[in-house]
């Protein structure tokens, strides 16, 4: 396993090595990992405060610098600003309680999805070679987030099983997203990166036909809102440049 990781490296960075990126814009496809640090805002606010997002994402660079993209993503997070879903299952005490009726150990945590198609252009004026500079994106896609709730060492009958339904708002929508920040190829090294800003707006709708806390389905429509600074370590696949000979 370990002659073939080996093997893997060196194949890779030999197939860069066939492409100079100072020589002009090629077409380059990007695969990528990313991890963005995520504030919320508008209605997302009210109920959660920060949470991470990990994702991968996959572009495709033309020549002229235009680029098309998709990406998709995991949300976590465990800063809970308000437990209003859960006023009627909290004493006076501010405590969940078991079936034996002491306080139960309960978490509350974020949990929600994101995917987006976008189009963007690389600014290579400001770049450090043809291939690399700011880059700037816009899209559109999806999103999702809810209430994961866990009874790790007590039994809480009022928020197991299908119960769990009627508290973890389960909310979902179309969003936007724009993408501000620089894109980094450097010359024949394994080097390649980006970073920046984005922000996703998500105009969303809880989607449970039932929520406790009203007494009933929320119908109210809702603007999520998330920024913050995103980073990503990204594999390019180059086209393999001709090759070609001169005889006399």
């Amino acid at each position: 396993m370990k002659y073939f990781l080996i093997l893997i490296f060196f194949t890779v960075n030999f197939s860069f090595s066939q492409v100079n990126l100072n020589d002009g814009p090629i077409n380059t496809l990007l695969f990528g990992l990313n991890y963005k640090a995520n504030y919320t805002g508008g209605d997302l606010s009210k109920k959660w405060g920060f949470t991470n997002h990990l994702g991968a994402d996959v572009n495709y660079k033309f020549e002229n610098n235009v680029t098309i993209g998709l990406d998709g993503g995991f949300l976590f997070g465990k800063q809970l600003r308000s437990d209003d879903a859960f006023k009627y299952v909290i004493n006076s005490f501010g405590q969940i309680t078991s079936l034996t009726g002491d306080p139960a150990s309960v978490l509350i945590l974020m949990r929600g999805a994101t995917a987006h198609f976008d189009f963007g252009y690389v600014f290579n004026r400001f770049g450090n070679n043809p291939n690399s500079g700011i880059w700037v994106k816009a899209g559109g896609g999806f999103l999702m987030h809810k209430s994961r709730i866990e009874s790790l060492y007590d039994d809480v009958p009022q928020l197991e099983g299908e119960y769990r339904k009627g508290y973890d708002e389960l909310t979902m929508g179309v969003s936007t997203k724009q993408f501000v920040g620089y894109l980094f190829q450097a010359n024949r090294r394994l080097i390649k990166m980006y970073a920046g800003f984005e922000f996703v707006q998500g105009f969303t709708k809880n989607v449970r036909s039932y929520n406790f806390a009203l007494g009933g389905p929320d119908n109210s429509s809702k603007f999520d809102m998330m920024y913050g600074f995103k980073v990503g370590y990204i594999i390019p696949i180059y086209k393999r440049t001709r090759t070609q000979y001169y005889t006399d």
